[in-house]
């Protein structure tokens, strides 16, 4: 029995620690990790990196600085995401949830001298849960019995260029928003021909393009950003989940042509950029942004590829698609909730994935998992699905 607030299906059990890519609970229970938190503990449990950064920070006394303040991870970090993204400035916040309100509201800001307010989203998106947020999400079920959502935005089906041509209205539209793999939606992948479609209208009407890289950004499709598998540029980038693994922290980096424009008091966010944060994700991404590394995520993903496609082969009466890129993949079925089973079945063989939309599951392991883990994982798969 519990006070939380029900809004999530609880596991039957609770988990006490956690090391690689395995968490432990409170019965001894051994559980490899196809999730990481939501695909936000990219360098898995226990790691070095982590340990060390906090420890670090310990020595410093310091817990909380206010935005203000200027402290070296602050900057390098800025930096570093600068250099390695569209060289613009970054707003740090607590979430990427936050990220999406910074970002939405530095679009309609631009967009108000011309009185332009529109944005168009993508159909199976998902960018948050605060009502800003929401708004830039298709799920109907996300918004319902909460009233009035702010509007302004419409939705374009996604990998569909002749829809979004029609959508667009110079007049009206500030900006595009993409996740450019869908992860809540299913794990759907933006096609090459979908971003140039987006790329080019952008230019030519000059329309603001946001990447949302809360979930594909940070190494987790074998590149430091999901959009740099496409020849595109956004012009503000949103950031969160696995730039921290496993500490809170969220980013919004910001086109220096958009952001020189903007005066001091426009946005805050009371916790966005501490130095606990901040130091500890300076040194995930250089530990990340590594050619080794990165690297290794591809040979890794190439695994669980064929060896997905082997089980999907095997069975084609259950399993309708396998996506993927890098280590983020969709495991997408025929039969209505046989994806709820199918979860169900393989929590109790001891493997953690999620569940989302269009009767997926979602597989998302720690960047640092092992090709033998990848292995095991795809040894309980085939067999949950023998049953």
């Amino acid at each position: 029995m519990h006070k939380l607030f029900n809004t999530y299906n609880f596991t039957n059990f609770s988990i006490t620690k956690g090391n690689g890519s395995y968490l432990f609970d409170n019965k001894g229970k051994k559980y490899l990790d196809f999730s990481a938190g939501v695909a936000v503990n990219a360098l898995g449990y226990n790691h070095s990196i982590i340990n060390r950064s906090i420890k670090d920070q310990l020595k410093t006394g310091i817990m909380h600085l206010s935005g203000s303040q200027l402290h070296k991870y602050k900057t390098d970090l800025a930096n570093i995401l600068s250099k390695n993204s569209n060289k613009g400035d970054v707003f740090y916040s607590n979430s990427g949830a936050e990220s999406i309100e910074t970002a939405m509201k530095i679009a309609r800001s631009v967009g108000s001298k011309n009185k332009k307010t529109q944005i168009i989203s993508m159909t199976s998106s998902f960018h948050g849960r605060t009502l800003g947020a929401l708004s830039l999400g298709h799920n109907k079920n996300y918004k319902s019995n909460i009233g009035p959502i702010p509007g302004d935005v419409i939705f374009c089906n996604f990998n569909d260029s002749k829809d979004l041509k029609k959508k667009i209205n110079p007049k009206k539209t500030i900006a595009i928003i993409i996740e450019f793999v869908q992860g809540d939606g299913g794990v759907n992948i933006c096609t090459k021909e979908f971003a140039k479609t987006i790329d080019d209208i952008c230019k030519k009407f000059k329309i603001l393009l946001i990447a949302d890289e809360i979930q594909a950004g940070v190494g987790r499709t074998g590149k430091m950003f999901a959009y740099k598998n496409y020849s595109v540029s956004p012009d503000i980038i949103t950031m969160a989940k696995g730039l921290g693994s496993g500490i809170p922290i969220g980013a919004t980096i910001i086109k220096n042509t958009i952001s020189k424009n903007f005066n001091i008091g426009f946005h805050g966010s009371t916790y966005g950029g501490g130095m606990l944060q901040t130091r500890i994700a300076y040194n995930v991404f250089n530990f990340i942004n590594q050619k080794p590394f990165l690297t290794a995520v591809l040979e890794k993903s190439k695994i669980l590829k064929l060896g997905l496609m082997k089980i999907k082969n095997e069975h084609e009466d259950k399993i309708k698609e396998v996506r993927i890129l890098g280590l983020i993949c969709g495991l997408e079925f025929h039969e209505k909730n046989y994806a709820l089973k199918i979860f169900n079945t393989l929590m109790k063989k001891s493997l953690i994935t999620t569940i989302v939309q269009g009767n997926t599951i979602r597989i998302t392991p720690p960047l640092t998992v092992s090709k033998k883990e990848i292995k095991e994982g795809l040894k309980i798969i085939a067999s949950s699905l023998s049953l």
